[in-house]
């Protein structure tokens, strides 16, 4: 089996070093002395771990190993051990987070994750860490198997970039791309949007639901607060965010009724659906866009809820918001009841919604310019809040238990744990969801509350 990457490295001995070949190879690490079998076999898989440790110049030198209850080091030089800390990202957890990272801010939470701004300490390059609580639920941890392999598997420039993963005592570190802008529902909140910009930002959705399809992927919770742009000033850098529930469209994983009460195909409340459940959200998306209303409104989340499966769409109400034929002909498509002839998102790039151009080149700067001068928002005012409820099967007696989290401003690695309730004063009593207070970074101290946004999309799990 021919090797990816190959290396000396020395294993540290009072007496005497040892010199060891790391060889690479499609699915382990082995670690052999010269002329000998393999001593050492680290399958990549993300039940494993290797550790990192940095000098006082913040460059990397050894890697350790977890070998009969006790840490092995290895050390070699940056050059190697960067090319491989590169090779083998996202297939093997890393661990000591805050080896590697500096927390600067905290991007904002909920039950299921909180979200910090950090900078990489060897090249300061800034990144978002998506902290998940390994026992948030009994299936936790194969939920976040399953987001980063989700993750790994779809290569797309409308898809948020997941760099590398860590792995605590109670936590999993997501290390993602940095987004700068708000998200889509902070938009339509605060901003006017014309013909024009919602045309590109329906372009953008397209464009990643296209291809996370065609990695074999289904998001299964597109909404606005998934929807976040790459910059502050700009709708141009949509991406995709939020891969907690997503699957491979063939998974044999049970179907059960996950989503956003609003955004959720009719289909999702039966026993089985396939990726087209991901157009019908767009669609609904698409419908808040074009009308500046939910297409299922209701003061409670149990009104929404209801109200989205019963799935009585009036497509009359669209004439009082003078959409034009190719408006209303791709809403109507993308909001198609029955997912066998609802259209695809390649399907939907192809419609002649997308064929007439509406402004000039520049027109469209200033239009961007202007839209500049609106978005005076940033990230960290609460832009990536959403809830996660627990609710019974029967649709009429549903109950959104709501427990948000104490989130504060400095920075801080949070974990997440099982063994004691957040003290809140709007948790409800009958809340199952728990949370701890253990911390990765103790020298750091929660001092001023977050405040969390009132209108957020609520995930029922």
């Amino acid at each position: 089996m021919e090797s990816q990457l190959k290396f000396i490295c020395i294993r540290q001995h009072m007496f005497l070093d040892q010199k060891y070949v790391l060889l690479l190879l499609p699915n382990k690490i082995t670690l052999s002395q010269f002329g000998k079998e393999p001593k050492y076999i680290i399958e990549l898989q993300l039940s494993n771990f290797i550790s990192w440790q940095l000098n006082h110049q913040n460059q990397i030198v050894s890697f350790g190993i977890i070998w009969n209850r006790i840490e092995k080091l290895f050390h070699s030089t940056q050059e190697d051990l960067m090319k491989l800390r590169f090779a083998i990202r996202n297939q093997i957890m890393f661990k000591t987070v805050h080896q590697l990272y500096r927390p600067l801010s905290l991007l904002g939470g909920s039950n299921q994750d909180e979200l910090y701004l950090c900078s990489d300490l060897i090249d300061n390059k800034q990144y978002e860490i998506k902290c998940h609580a390994k026992n948030q639920f009994e299936d936790s941890m194969s939920r976040i198997y399953n987001e980063i392999q989700c993750l790994t598997k779809i290569k797309s420039d409308y898809v948020q970039n997941l760099h590398e993963v860590f792995t605590g005592e109670n936590t999993v570190y997501l290390i993602q791309e940095y987004l700068e802008g708000v998200n889509l529902n902070e938009l339509v909140n605060r901003v006017t949007l014309d013909k024009t910009q919602i045309q590109m930002i329906m372009k953008q959705l397209l464009n990643a639901v296209r291809d996370i399809h065609f990695h074999n992927i289904m998001h299964r919770d597109i909404k606005p607060t998934a929807i976040v742009f790459q910059n502050k000033d700009s709708i141009e850098g949509l991406k995709l965010t939020d891969f907690h529930l997503s699957i491979p469209i063939d998974s044999k994983i049970n179907l059960r009724e996950y989503g956003t009460p609003g955004y959720a195909a009719p289909e999702k409340f039966k026993d089985n659906y396939n990726e087209k459940v991901d157009i019908f959200s767009v669609g609904c998306i698409f419908f808040k866009l074009v009308t500046k209303r939910d297409l299922f409104h209701g003061k409670t989340t149990n009104e929404i809820l209801k109200l989205n499966r019963i799935c009585n769409i009036d497509f009359q109400i669209l004439q009082i918001y003078k959409l034009n034929q190719n408006e209303f002909n791709l809403l109507k498509d993308l909001l198609e009841l029955d997912p066998e002839k609802r259209i695809s998102a390649e399907q939907a790039l192809a419609h002649p919604y997308f064929n007439n151009e509406i402004i000039q080149e520049d027109q469209l700067m200033n239009k961007q310019k202007s839209l500049s001068a609106q978005i005076q928002l940033d990230r960290s005012n609460g832009v990536f809040q959403t809830q996660t409820n627990n609710f019974e099967k029967n649709i009429e007696e549903f109950l959104v238990d709501q427990e948000l989290p104490n989130i504060c401003a400095i920075p801080n690695f949070k974990v997440l744990m099982k063994d004691s309730i957040i003290q809140n004063p709007q948790v409800r009593k009958k809340s199952k969801l728990k949370k701890s207070e253990t911390q990765e970074y103790p020298q750091l101290n929660f001092l001023n509350h977050y405040q969390v946004r009132k209108s957020v999309h609520q995930t029922i799990v």
